[in-house]
Formats: C-alpha cells, sequence, structure tokens
C-alpha cells in the first residue's frame, strides 16, 4: 500500500528525442512525465498525485506519457498526454495545477485494486466515516472539523475502496478553500492536533451533505441499493468499470447506514457525527 509521496523521484536520463523525464507510479498505475528541461521537469514534481513512488518503466509496460511544453513565444504551457493535447496553453503556474490534477484523476480512473470514491474520509474508534459530494460542498471544511474534535483523518478527497468494500487512508495534506476563492491552502494536520489512519477500516456510516446558509438538519435514511447508486454518481472510474464499482460499492455497504440531509456550521455537525459513530446510534 502506498501512504507516502517519495521526495526524490528517479530521473531518468534524457532520451533519443532529448527530453529528460520521471517514472512513476501511484496506486498500481504507472506514468511518465516528460519535459523540455530539467528546471520545467523540477517544477513538475511537487505536483504528482498523492502516493507517487518511483519506478522502472520498460518498453513493454503499459504507461501514459504526461508532457509539459511550451507554447509560442510568451512563456505559456499545454499538457499533452501520450503526445495528444489534453490542455489549452496556459501559464505555468495554472498548467502545473492542471497537470496535478489530470494526474490525479488518471490514477484514480485506473487504479487496479481500489475504487476512487470523491468523499471526505475520518474514523473513530475504527468505524469509517465517508462523505461523498463534489467540490465546493464543503467536505473538507466538515473533515477538518471532525478532525479538530478527534477523529482520524483518512481523506478530504477520495475514498479508496478495496474490493471488501473496506477504506484505505488516502491522507494528502488537507486542502482548504477561502470564501469567494477557488484556490486551495494547505492545512497541516498538525495545526489541527490530528493524526492520520494507517490501516483500512469498513464504512460504517455514510452522509450525503453539503452546507446551506439557513439549512435544517433532518437526516433521512436511504436504503443500501439506493446509497450505492448515488456513490455511483460521485465513483470516478464508474463509466469505464461500472460493474467492479458496483460490486465494490454493495460490498462497502454490508455495514453501513446511509443518510441525507444538507446541514449548518461545521463543528456542531462534526459533534453529530462522532456522536453516532461512538454510539453506534442512528443519526439525529
Amino acid at each position: 500500500m502506498l501512504y507516502e509521496t517519495a521526495n526524490a523521484p528517479s530521473r531518468i536520463e534524457s532520451p533519443a528525442n532529448g527530453e529528460p523525464r520521471l517514472d512513476q507510479s501511484a496506486w498500481g498505475v504507472p506514468f511518465r512525465l516528460s519535459a523540455s528541461s530539467d528546471a520545467l521537469l523540477d517544477r513538475m514534481q511537487p505536483h504528482l498525485p498523492f502516493g507517487s513512488t518511483e519506478c522502472a518503466l520498460t518498453a513493454i509496460d503499459k504507461f501514459a506519457t504526461f508532457t509539459l511544453r511550451s507554447i509560442g513565444s510568451e512563456p505559456h504551457y499545454q499538457i499533452l498526454i501520450d503526445d495528444r493535447p489534453l490542455t489549452n496553453a496556459e501559464p505555468l503556474d495554472a498548467s502545473l495545477r492542471q497537470l496535478g490534477s489530470h494526474l490525479t484523476i488518471h490514477v484514480a480512473e485506473y487504479a487496479p485494486d481500489y475504487v476512487f470514491i470523491h468523499a471526505g474520509v475520518v474514523a473513530w474508534q475504527d468505524r469509517a466515516l465517508l462523505l461523498p459530494g463534489i467540490s465546493h460542498a464543503g467536505k473538507s471544511t466538515l473533515v477538518s472539523e471532525l478532525v479538530r474534535a478527534g477523529a482520524t483523518y483518512y481523506s478530504d478527497e477520495f475514498a479508496l475502496l478495496d474490493t471488501s468494500g473496506r477504506v484505505h487512508p488516502f491522507p494528502r495534506t488537507l486542502q482548504m478553500r477561502r470564501p469567494g476563492r477557488h484556490e486551495q491552502s494547505p492545512l497541516p494536520l498538525e495545526q489541527l492536533r490530528g493524526h492520520a489512519g494507517i490501516k483500512p477500516l469498513p464504512v460504517a456510516l455514510i452522509v450525503f451533505t453539503e452546507f446551506a446558509v439557513d439549512a435544517c438538519w433532518a437526516p433521512e435514511v436511504l436504503p443500501p441499493g439506493r446509497a450505492a447508486l448515488e456513490m455511483l454518481l460521485h465513483a470516478v472510474p464508474a463509466q469505464r468499470t461500472p460493474a467492479r464499482v458496483l460490486s465494490t460499492l454493495t460490498a462497502a455497504m454490508r455495514h453501513a447506514t446511509a443518510y441525507r440531509t444538507q446541514r449548518g456550521e461545521a463543528p456542531q455537525v462534526a459533534r453529530t457525527l462522532l456522536a453516532a459513530l461512538a454510539n453506534k446510534e442512528p443519526l439525529l
């Protein structure tokens, strides 16, 4: 299991086309980074997907190559995958952010042993809570408050489910958005006095919720089959391997109870969720 990002990725000497490159693997998905210069390759490294480690790819391996290439007289850059344009030309910082997003989604799409679900995840007393949701739904805010309240941090981005339906740690640094801003800022776990999970756990509670001003907290129980279908909407590889994904989600629901509700401010909701996990009682 890969829970650490390599600090010093292995660099390959410039091949015949003159572009330096890095070979990496994350969660069982190999890929290659390529750039026009060593300096540009250095700028790409911090945007590797969480869990990336160095590997040695050969000509017989199946992998995608992500290239960052300068376009035009001004310093704009374009991302290519296997020499096919993936983005329009953008300034370097914007291209690097897009690179990180595309790499992460690529890994989430093709991971052979896990189903990646867009969800925040925490645990309490070896019982996992999943918070599926789209971007800007407030997942990271609620996860940070749960960790601040004593929960074990698993992820603010993806729930990684194995074939048995257990959720694995994906403890990348929490990323928080300021009100009205699109950019995210890192929130180190130490600032929350929290700690990250280290082992897979069964899913005990699934809550579909998002923040709304003046929201009424009114949890509605979802039947297991409906909850699995709702999670399917947040599963990255759902269109590519729907049968595998649905089987995994069904396994995750075996010991889980699912709810749907809007929520108000995160601190009060966090206390309510942890009390439900600790007491193994219905969510009220």
